[in-house]
């Protein structure tokens, strides 16, 4: 007797129905109400990746449209048309593979030519074109006129994994449709409902491994089952799952992650000697890590409400950024290993750089507040530890921040201190101006060190003189002072006005440079760059002998 050939699973339990699509909920209930109520389009894009349901759904349309009941949302799928459709031999449903047929002879022979002609046997005449971005641009072009105005009997149905690649003038002309990647759950859920009917006892472990491993395609899930009942002989493990993947065994997965965030390099070292001896592939485990790190993280932002109780004790106590940092180190080592001539070497070299990498913001927190504390005492030795903790970028911001508001409280420095030179530059009587009063003087400059202590030093230098028409006159030894004023001058008006209880108006000037000394011993040259130093940094040349 003959034996039956196999069937694959993915043929065999293929969705027949629009309900029986999994994770495209949308996409069939739109298409339902279409067919229901007689306002199918002339032709569709269903866009999305690799087997989630595009060609399956293309299908059930052609059999919605044609069966012997309908058109309905239900075909009986015992019709001849359902049946022809269902095995892919019905002569009115043409199904083409654009990655054969690119060329525009073909395009023009098997559909434009065509076309025209009216159905067979059944109400439409459907074109289902898969991959349909591999077509060239003198095909899409041929295409275009047929595709906007078909006969009324006609419906196009493309189907591509990159509409990216498909030209705007197709994609207007098309109804679209998005088909999203699958969820673990929902691919899990499937697997589970098929080996029940296949009578195959399956771990939920080992489902989860093939649903993660899919990728959010069914098709690729359903293919993994298949080879896994023939590889368990009908009871389908954990252990089995790891083995026909090719993962790696968890234990080890879990003491890598271990020695990352430990920092523990021998550990580390005899965890790539083990993976050495038994040949482990080193990308495999990069993308297993990551997925845990993935978890972990997830873990973290609150996102997963648990995970696995050996990886759970590395997650209490780290921040979310920790493995958030990871996650994109192994991406970039993933990087470096498909660009490398030597991905051993690059694959060891990454993982100790994990290691070596400053990822653990926790401490620097932790040094941050510290800090702030020290601060808080006003001792000397805070003021000694601040230049210490902003050698670091990551140090430097929040080391001015946590000092900022403290600035009000800390002793000051004596503000007719920082104002005592403004008083020996009296200005003579035909200057221009008199000297402002040094009472004023002294709480203008307070007011300015409490929010810009820099600035209050720099106009501490500065010549203040208050002419008869109530202008307040700023006199500086160098152009760079006077710009850096200049800058802050609407701030410098308004802490003025709020001291004077008016308007205060505010002009800057830089004195002339002082003349040199007849006394010197040799005079130096005229040199216009040398003024021009002078005019901006003020000070007095003095002449170098060469040796």
């Amino acid at each position: 007797m003959k034996k039956t050939a196999h069937l694959a699973l993915t043929r065999k339990y293929r969705p027949q129905l629009f309900d029986d699509v999994v994770g495209q909920e949308a996409v069939s209930t739109t298409l339902k109400n279409a067919v229901s109520s007689g306002r199918t389009a002339h032709a569709y894009l269903f866009f999305g990746p690799r087997g989630c349901g595009k060609t399956t759904s293309a299908r059930i349309l052609a059999k919605a449209l044609n069966c012997a009941k309908g058109p309905t949302p239900t075909p009986c799928g015992e019709c001849p048309a359902c049946t022809e459709i269902a095995a892919g031999s019905s002569i009115d449903v043409l199904e083409l593979d654009a990655a054969s047929n690119t060329q525009v002879d073909k395009i023009r022979e098997m559909i434009i030519e065509t076309v025209a002609l009216a159905p067979t046997r059944d109400r439409y005449k459907v074109f289902i074109i898969d991959e349909v971005h591999m077509l060239s641009t003198g095909s899409f072009n041929a295409l275009l006129k047929t595709l906007e105005e078909p006969p009324a009997h006609v419906v196009f149905v493309l189907a591509t994994t990159e509409l990216a690649k498909i030209p705007a003038t197709i994609v207007s002309r098309c109804q679209r449709f998005r088909f999203r990647p699958l969820g673990r759950e929902d691919i899990a859920g499937h697997l589970k409902r098929v080996a029940a009917l296949e009578k195959i006892t399956v771990e939920a472990k080992a489902l989860e491994l093939f649903a993660r491993a899919a990728g959010g395609a069914l098709r690729d899930a359903m293919s993994l089952l298949d080879q896994a009942v023939s590889f368990c002989d009908g009871k389908l493990t954990r252990e089995n799952a790891v083995e026909l993947l090719g993962m790696l065994p968890e234990e080890l997965l879990l003491d890598t992650a271990r020695a990352i965030l430990d920092k523990d390099a021998a550990a580390l070292n005899g965890l790539l000697e083990r993976m050495s001896q038994e040949g482990y592939d080193p990308s495999q485990l990069l993308k297993d890590l990551r997925e845990r790190f993935e978890d972990l993280y997830m873990f973290r932002l609150g996102v997963l409400e648990s995970v696995d109780e050996g990886w759970k004790p590395l997650a209490d106590g780290r921040g979310s950024e920790v493995f958030s940092f990871l996650i994109k180190r192994v991406n970039r080592i993933l990087e470096d290993l498909r660009r490398s001539d030597a991905p051993q070497s690059a694959f060891e070299l990454g993982l100790f750089g994990l290691i070596e990498s400053a990822y653990d913001l926790a401490q620097w927190v932790e040094r941050l507040e510290a800090l702030e504390k020290r601060l808080e005492s006003g001792g000397g030795s805070a003021a000694q530890s601040a230049p210490t903790a902003a050698r670091t970028p990551a140090a430097e911001a929040p080391v001015r921040a946590a000092s900022a508001p403290k600035a009000k409280e800390a002793p000051k420095p004596s503000v007719a201190e920082a104002s005592a030179p403004a008083k020996p530059k009296a200005a003579p009587a035909n200057d221009g101006g008199s000297t402002v009063d040094g009472s004023l003087l002294e709480r203008f400059l307070e007011r300015v060190q409490q929010t810009k202590p820099a600035l209050a030093g720099m106009l501490g230098q500065a010549r203040f003189r208050q002419t008869a028409q109530g202008e307040f006159r700023l006199s500086f030894d160098n152009t760079f002072n006077m710009e850096r004023a200049k800058k802050e001058q609407s701030f410098i008006e308004k802490e003025l006005s709020s001291v004077v209880g008016h308007a205060a108006s505010l002009h800057l000037e830089v004195e002339s440079a002082a003349p040199a000394p007849k006394a010197e011993p040799e005079a130096l040259p005229d040199d216009p760059g040398l003024k021009k130093v002078l005019g901006v940094f003020g000070g007095k040349p003095r002449p170098v002998q060469k040796k």
